[in-house]
């Protein structure tokens, strides 16, 4: 059938239409003629496969990625920079609807190269990206969004041998390499021959170290990270640096702070330059040691850390707080934790989200008390349709009376 793209959705695959039934099909542009094969039919949609471009639009670009086609990894590699630009700032500003700001948009300097991790699967030998949809492995040599430290590694995993399992690539400002393993296969292989041309600092198979150290350092804005390997951090390290500035400017001086899912206190630690005290709560037991050192490395001694569920400790704090940072996984704050807020009002709230689907229901609560002074859009993740949203709420004194 013939199917003419007419926009993208959330997740960057094209809509188009058969008999007024919408269909989507991933890896078109707008204004795209395609012959599609239909994959999915449901009552009120369906999806489709481009067998064949009948008419490229204007839009659509030459792909330099060799697995576009296969890989579940990128989305928008068919289309310019600036596209992918103007799609995300059109997807944030029609989920967040509520918001009458305008955003303030950030661009990635390193539209290529910029993730410092990545996971890879290994099944029957066979070492890559899932294809989409599938747990079927696309073999790579490159990935072209990784940095290059990481894809220096990419083409000697071989050398280790592994059958079946995952291997995620972690690097750093300097180069330096953590590889992480998860296997059941006995490694046997020269680890000099593989260390040859890579700084590797540490290597982890299970849990266990198999070879120097289970973390590594990286350095943003002159703050130094340590960053144990089960650990978040930001995969950006550069835009990381503009979250930092964004986070720094939107502190209130002299302010008691309450940072929630902190990791390994890097926002914590950006905030402590400013703030009276700051208090982090985070649940994954390293990223709390690498906290804990990480206030130690940057001299920042107005900083705790509890190792708790945000959802359990958040009503536990006795303090009273004036700033609350937010930086949740992709499904958003729980019901307990946005009730909490709800109840203690604190004077400003920074939202950090990576999803503006779960952003937008939670200010659609939040937004009945609290006013959006600021909002920021950071390309975080070029080509793919992941974005990075900040929003600085300041409470509405007025209601609250």
């Amino acid at each position: 059938m013939e199917v003419l793209i007419e926009k993208l959705d959330h997740n960057g695959r094209g809509i188009g239409y058969i008999s007024k039934k919408i269909i989507f099909v991933p890896k078109t542009v707008v204004g795209d003629l395609v012959d599609v094969e239909l994959t999915l039919e449901k009552k009120n949609y369906s999806v489709g496969k481009a067998l064949k471009i009948i008419k490229k639009s204007s839009k659509r670009i030459n792909v330099v990625c060799p697995y576009f086609d296969i890989c579940g990894g990128c989305d928008l590699l068919n289309i310019s920079y600036e596209d992918t630009l103007k799609y995300k700032v059109d997807k944030v500003k029609g989920i967040l609807k509520k918001v009458n700001v305008e955003p303030t948009v950030i661009k990635n300097e390193n539209e290529f190269y910029y993730r410092n991790k990545i996971e890879l699967k290994v099944i029957d030998g066979k070492i890559g990206f899932y294809e989409e949809k599938t747990h079927n492995v696309v073999e790579i040599n490159e990935c072209l969004i990784a940095s290059k430290a990481i894809n220096e590694c990419i083409s000697k995993l071989k050398l280790l041998n592994i059958i079946n399992g995952s291997v995620t690539l972690r690097s750093n400002y300097n180069n330096e390499l953590l590889i992480v393993i998860e296997s059941n296969d006995e490694l046997k292989f020269d680890i000099n021959e593989f260390l040859k041309g890579l700084k590797v600092v540490g290597i982890v198979k299970n849990n266990e170290t198999i070879y120097g150290e289970n973390f590594l350092y990286e350095m943003i804005n002159n703050y130094i990270f340590k960053i144990s390997y089960n650990s978040f951090f930001q995969v950006n390290s550069n835009m990381a640096s503009n979250l930092f500035k964004i986070i720094s400017d939107a502190i209130t001086p002299d302010a008691t702070v309450l940072d929630l899912y902190c990791g390994v206190g890097s926002l914590s630690i950006v905030e402590a330059k400013k703030a009276f005290e700051v208090i982090g709560i985070e649940i994954v037991p390293n990223a709390v040691i690498n906290a804990i050192e990480n206030a130690r490395i940057n001299k920042c001694n107005n900083v705790s850390f509890l190792l708790n569920d945000v959802e359990n400790a958040i009503g536990k704090i006795s303090k009273k707080i004036d700033v609350v940072v937010v930086d949740p996984p992709r499904k958003g704050l729980d019901t307990t934790t946005l009730n909490t807020l709800l109840k203690e009002k604190p004077s400003k709230i920074i939202y950090v989200s990576c999803d503006p689907l779960t952003l937008g229901r939670d200010l659609d609560k939040l937004l009945d008390i609290y006013n959006i002074e600021k909002y920021y859009i950071l390309d975080m993740f070029s080509y793919t349709y992941h974005v990075e949203c900040v929003c600085v709420l300041e409470l509405n004194k007025e209601i609250v009376k």
